[in-house]
């Protein structure tokens, strides 16, 4: 089993991300917080390439069941020069929490970042 969904943009690192947020929201998502964690190790004296987080949530109060699996982190960020879109698949948390039906839930959860990270990175800009 693949652990993330992963893609490749060929957009400029900050239009990328700008892309996820955008899909995000179109898919129902609200954009909780975004993270620069490069500016912020930067600040303490640490180099790394650049990396944002973006970390999505329910547009509206998602039900005890789903908040299991919320948030959802995508990770932007550069790889070897190509600037890589990248989120955990919610359907592993059925093994975290096997006591828990998540099968539904998480496979709709799944079907949505998938689209969000798809949409952000369409084939014709991938």
């Amino acid at each position: 089993m693949r652990y993330a969904h992963r893609r490749t943009s060929s957009l400029p690192f900050s239009e990328t991300v700008a892309a996820v947020e955008t899909a995000a929201r179109s898919y129902g998502f609200s954009v909780v917080r975004s993270y620069d964690i490069q500016s912020a190790l930067a600040s303490k004296g640490f180099e790394i390439g650049p990396l944002v987080i973006v970390e999505i949530g329910p547009d509206e109060e998602a039900d005890a069941l789903l908040s299991l699996l919320l948030p959802i982190r995508l990770n932007v960020y550069e790889e070897d020069g190509e600037v890589i879109v990248a989120a955990l698949r919610p359907t592993l948390f059925r093994e975290v929490f096997p006591e828990h039906d998540l099968e539904e839930a998480s496979q709709r959860l799944e079907s949505a970042v998938v689209g969000v990270l798809d949409d952000a990175c369409p084939q014709a800009a991938c």
